[in-house]
């Protein structure tokens, strides 16, 4: 299969079904059931834009193939993946499987950050997709720079702060009542040293001294009760 393929026109079957669309582009289903992201305008073509047909990790979709339009970067070619995306769930029967979840992407996110050097800049709830059945997170729509360009930190605390400040707003956006749970909460979005599935699981301990936690409903609810 060739990595880097030039046309005349986008193929009428890349665009099978639409999936949606973001602020850069817009996603189809294609024919044979991968998914064909096609940019608004030119997209920005670079050597980590090529690097990224070489990555395959656990947890990421990333290109396959990029797609050049009259010599014009039009977009790619990328595995299908199924699920909910985090920012529009509103419903969980079980927070705790959810985190499990959370956990192995973690995971994921840290053998990536060590393996590749490359930091994460845009791990965004609308691209961070839940599939409740096979209990995973996977990210579809992440863009990497070097870390080592913009002179970061270790790209392991970068990428688990944005993670961490992508998941603020869903499931830790209050000030606590206990000290405890603040300063991990700085640890997670300004440092990147705790997990974010460390912090929620903290918070259910902390919520069980007046409720029992099972949902999201009920996980909400705590928050309320645990906030400053």
């Amino acid at each position: 299969m060739n990595k880097i393929v030039t046309l005349n026109e986008v193929p009428s079957n890349y665009k099978h079904k639409f999936l949606g669309e973001g602020t850069n582009g817009a996603c189809y289903l294609t024919k044979d059931g991968q998914v064909y992201k096609e940019y608004k305008d030119q997209g920005v073509y670079d050597e980590e834009t090529e690097r990224l047909l070489e990555l395959d990790y656990p947890g990421f979709t990333f290109p396959k193939q990029l797609i050049f339009i009259d010599d014009i970067f039009k977009g790619y070619i990328k595995d299908y993946a199924q699920g909910k995306t985090i920012e529009s769930i509103e419903q969980l029967k079980d927070i705790r499987k959810f985190i499990e979840a959370l956990k192995e992407f973690e995971t994921n996110v840290m053998d990536f950050s060590y393996e590749t050097e490359l930091y994460l800049y845009d791990l965004n709830l609308r691209n961070l997709l839940y599939n409740e059945n096979k209990n995973e997170i996977i990210d579809i729509d992440t863009d990497v720079i070097s870390s080592f360009d913009y002179h970061l930190r270790n790209p392991y605390f970068e990428n688990l702060k944005e993670l961490s400040n992508n998941l603020e707003y869903k499931f830790f956006p209050i000030d606590y009542k206990s000290s405890t749970l603040n300063d991990m909460k700085i640890e997670c979005i300004v440092g990147g040293y705790t997990r974010p599935s460390k912090l929620m699981e903290y918070s259910i301990k902390e919520m069980e001294k007046e409720i029992e936690v099972k949902s999201l409903d009920d996980y909400n609810k705590g928050l309320n009760l645990i906030k400053k």
